[in-house]
């Protein structure tokens, strides 16, 4: 089991970490002969996921007018003052009139964050790396990037899945009105003629009638389908699923590998270049990482790094990332060069995902259309030839 504790460092500071335990007994025994004392420890399967997060896009824009402010010379506080009330989001109004509070109490913007909630994981800790490096603006401009970046990306593949996604529900669509619909009237053209039906005929008039006849059978089993698909998507172990099935697949687990290597790459890169260490920056993406695959391993990675051992070596033990990304990885903590390096493994990452979508995709239409073209033909065909034969017969 998972839990997240939030713990004082033997330096003062308060930390928030993933432990993989049998007991909250256990996680706090484990934080206690580290030499930290633990504050709070909750299951991490409800602590990161009650507090509706703000809207990406409208944190996105937010943060480009704070940006715009700061390097107008404009101080903090009042920067947040001047954008109190600005968006269309009620979400964001609201939390922010908190952090403004907790501001103008003597917290720092970071811990405002904190308090208030609602502000992703990975923004915080860009935050958390400004202020200690006293470089806020330039931060948070590397964290705008990454986000229209991501934004970008995210913007493609679905743009590019549009297409073929839309000709598989013209084909259920079609195959639902020609089985409910166009089988039943020719079912009883067929039934009063004297003609002998085609075997393909038969098979697809009782394949039709079947169809009919269990109607209340595909709606269970439709609803199941939806339900499962919710645990795969919605739980941890559904999503843990998801995820060997989907690397299982050929090629496709390659991509989906090659995928996450570059978010992970990409988000390590951004937190180092702003100043955070390495073990936090690994925690910050444990907490936020969208793969279970990835948060689970990446305890063990955390683990391996701050018992000393280097981060490369803790990737390949772990087989998470792409092999490329350990020896460019390895490359960068041996030239000191290790956010620049993420990024451009990430670049590398991002234009071969690019391109095997682009050219699956462009592929996935045309196939879909001759195979909707050939049902089409055969049904047609096993539909029509008795009626030919009718008017034979008749003349």
């Amino acid at each position: 089991m998972r839990f997240s504790v939030k713990y004082t460092s033997p330096t003062g500071e308060i930390l928030v970490r993933d432990f993989e335990a049998a007991s909250a007994e256990e996680v706090r025994a484990r934080v206690l002969a580290e030499g930290a004392f633990p504050l709070e420890v909750k299951s991490a399967s409800g602590s990161f996921r009650r507090v509706r997060l703000l809207k990406t896009e409208s944190l996105v824009v937010f943060n480009q007018e704070l940006l715009a402010l700061l390097r107008a010379g404009i101080p903090l506080l009042q920067s947040l003052e001047l954008l109190l009330g600005h968006g269309k989001d009620p979400q964001l109004r609201a939390t922010l009139e908190r952090v403004v509070g907790f501001v103008k109490e003597g917290l720092s913007y970071s811990e405002a964050l904190e308090q208030a909630g609602s502000f992703p994981a990975v923004y915080r800790a860009n935050v958390v790396a400004g202020e200690r490096s006293g470089t806020l603006p330039e931060v948070l401009a590397r964290w705008l990037a990454f986000q229209k970046f991501a934004q970008a990306s995210r913007r493609r593949i679905l743009e590019a899945l549009f297409y073929p996604g839309f000709l598989v529900l013209v084909l259920f669509v079609s195959m639902g009105v020609l089985f409910n619909v166009v089988l039943p009237r020719f079912a009883e053209i067929y039934q009063g003629g004297a003609v002998e039906m085609p075997e393909a005929t038969r098979i697809l008039l009782a394949f039709g009638t079947f169809m009919r006849s269990t109607a209340w059978i595909q709606g269970v089993a439709l609803v199941l389908l939806i339900l499962f698909g919710r645990w795969l998507m919605a739980t941890e172990a559904g999503r843990r699923l998801n995820e060997r099935i989907i690397l299982a697949l050929p090629k496709v687990g390659t991509l989906y590998r090659m995928y996450h290597s570059s978010v992970f790459c990409r988000t390590l890169g951004v937190l180092l270049a702003g100043g955070l260490p390495v073990l936090q920056a690994l925690e910050v993406i444990q907490r936020t990482s969208s793969s279970e695959r990835m948060k689970l391993k990446l305890v063990a990675v955390t683990e391996q790094v701050r018992a000393g051992s280097s981060l490369n070596l803790s990737l390949d033990q772990s087989r998470m990332l792409d092999p490329l990304a350990v020896e460019m990885i390895r490359v960068g903590e041996q030239s000191s060069a290790l956010p620049d390096m993420l990024n451009h493994v990430a670049d590398f990452f991002d234009q071969e995902v690019e391109k095997a979508t682009t050219a699956v995709t462009s592929l996935i239409g045309p196939i879909l259309i001759v195979f909707m073209g050939l049902v089409v033909l055969g049904l047609l065909m096993a539909v029509y030839v008795p009626l030919f034969n009718m008017g034979q017969t008749v003349k």
